[in-house]
């Protein structure tokens, strides 16, 4: 089966789509549910290797997870896209045919397969499940609604002579704000509010009311979970959701896990942790390699590489806690980036600085190129120029505006595929970097039956078989451990039955390091790699296994 990519797949199609590709790579894919969401669909995750190197848990593994906000269902496409990418070019192309002959990757298209259904079959948005939350009835209040019946929901604007709003000189379409002194008793200036209709409207008040369906996912993951009165949609308990927990209870059962990315929109950037401490209270080590890896990223992809804390920051006095890729980080141990999807300004053309800021208030020059971007790229149909509607509680009102899920917070269908195909390949050089264990063993026949035997393990990956610092100082990941076993009769004159390596340093040691000019470069010890010795006696094959943890599971055998 082959996806076009040029439409968003509802939750049975996107069902169909995994299992058909398991059936027609079964060596290479299988498909299995976690766990079950909240209104009980299945939560699908592919494992993909090549079954005849070996299982899955026996090697470095790369996650990637979409769709974990509902309406960011870009996210599911190419975490589909990275699906079929590996099975389809396994065996034509170098890279994906290494990844799956060493490595293993575990994708989970849709976390939040409720509130994407009711995302792509309704006028509705939401931002996680169909839980209620935090209150389990509709507030007083707006409510967004669909209140023509023409499959969006827009904007309502009002004529007031106290509103907020005018119409752009520049563009009828656009509103733009009222300057602090403006007072032209010939101008219309408007109210603006979204789409919908108020719930016990007393025909005065007009407050907005909570969304009903207010939990957000990626607000409740352990890492200095808050409450709801300090963050918003954090849900009752860290992990109260079976979304949420099905996914970390996965990845707390597969320890091989190196390195994660999650898939969101919308703004083109690649976020690091933390979401709540500045880089200088971030191991060295650790910091230099998100910082090469996202660098990597942004060259691949365009979009900038930045930190949560200190670059995306929805209050700059509060930061964001309890979100996934920084549990992933802090708590799991690996290097973990939020990939934010597409960016309809950067489509247009518009150069942004500060991605919070202009979402909040975009200048109006650049508000005019989305526009003219939607007239040239979408023949218009991003943008529903303002009509009257009688409104049912406000009278005369004028419906109008984005047509934001497709345009704004998801690729438009044709620019989709491009999306996909950029991240997918900085999917795959993050996954290049896993710590990878070469293994080497000798036999030397003694004198008196006896058999020196020498193991030689070197990590000659990027990342260290720790993969963070933070993982090494919390012993997240356990150290490199060698096993013996004799052949009936044999016996063991020296050396140990088990012996623990320790860690294996890799090639990212070189980015934590300040000097790296050739120059004045004096060199990294061996701390790659690692030698074992043992003196047997006795005849017939020794066996011997290397367990590196997040750099995989070696076997050797003598002849």
């Amino acid at each position: 089966m082959k996806t076009n990519f040029d439409a968003y797949l509802r939750y049975e199609e996107l069902t169909r789509a995994l299992h058909a590709l398991a059936k027609e790579h079964p060596g290479f894919c299988k498909v299995e549910s976690i766990g079950k969401s909240y209104e009980g669909r299945e939560i699908w995750l592919a494992e993909l290797t090549n079954a005849q190197t070996g299982p899955a848990e026996t090697k470095p593994a790369f996650w990637v997870d979409g769709n974990t906000h509902a309406g960011e269902v870009t996210g599911s496409m190419a975490a589909l896209y990275l699906i079929e990418h590996l099975l389809e070019r396994h065996g034509l192309e170098d890279l994906p045919t290494r990844l799956l002959d060493e490595q293993a990757f575990y994708v989970l298209p849709r976390l939040s397969p409720d509130g994407a259904e009711r995302y792509l079959t309704t006028a509705y948005t939401l931002r996680a499940t169909l839980r209620p939350w935090p209150e389990p009835e509709e507030e007083p209040g707006l409510h967004p609604e669909d209140v023509d019946g023409d499959g969006n929901i827009l904007q309502m604007r009002v004529v007031d002579a106290g509103g907020e709003w005018r119409v752009s000189d520049k563009d009828p379409r656009l509103m733009v704000l009222r300057a602090p002194d403006e007072a032209d008793p010939e101008a219309p200036y408007y109210r603006l509010y979204r789409e919908g209709t108020f719930k016990d409207y007393d025909g005065f008040g007009r407050q907005i009311a909570r969304p009903l369906y207010g939990l957000d996912m990626n607000r409740q993951y352990p890492y200095h979970w808050q409450a709801e009165d300090e963050q918003k949609g954090a849900g009752p308990y860290p992990l109260s959701e079976p979304e949420s927990r099905a996914q970390v209870d996965f990845l707390l059962g597969h320890k091989n896990v190196f390195g994660v990315h999650t898939y969101h929109t919308f703004c083109g950037a690649i976020l690091r942790p933390y979401s709540n401490r500045p880089d200088d209270e971030m191991p060295e080590h650790d910091l230099a390699v998100f910082k090469a890896l996202g660098e990597r990223g942004t060259q691949i992809t365009g979009y900038p590489n930045i930190s949560v804390y200190h670059d995306f920051r929805y209050d700059p006095k509060k930061p964001i806690t309890g979100a996934f890729d920084d549990w992933a980080y802090d708590s799991y141990g690996v290097f973990a980036f939020t990939i934010e999807f597409w960016s309809m300004a950067q489509a247009a053309g518009v150069e942004v600085e500060d991605f919070i800021e202009f979402f909040r208030d975009p200048p109006e020059e650049a508000s005019l190129k989305m526009l003219a971007w939607n007239d040239r790229e979408l023949g218009g149909d991003g943008f529903v120029s303002w009509r009257p509607f009688d409104h049912p509680q406000l009278g005369r009102v004028e419906l109008g505006g984005w047509k934001t899920k497709f345009t704004a917070q998801n690729p438009p269908p044709k620019f989709l595929r491009a999306e996909c195909e950029k991240l997918t390949r900085f999917a795959l050089s993050h996954a290049a970097t896993a710590p990878r264990l070469l293994t080497r063993l000798e036999t030397e026949e003694l004198s008196q039956g006896l058999r020196r035997i020498e193991l030689n393990v070197e990590n000659a990956g990027y990342l260290p078989t720790h993969v963070t610092s933070v993982a090494a100082d919390k012993k997240l990941t356990r150290p490199v451990e060698v096993g013996i076993e004799l052949p009936q009769g044999a016996s063991l004159v020296s050396g140990e039955r088990e012996v623990e390596l320790g860690h294996l340093a890799g090639r990212s040691a070189l980015a934590g390091n300040r000097w790296k000019s050739p120059a004045f470069f004096e060199g990294l010890p061996s701390d790659y790699a690692s030698r074992t010795v043992w003196v047997v006696r006795g005849e017939g094959p020794v066996q011997v296994e290397v367990r590196g943890g997040r750099a995989g599971t070696a076997r050797l055998e003598t002849r």
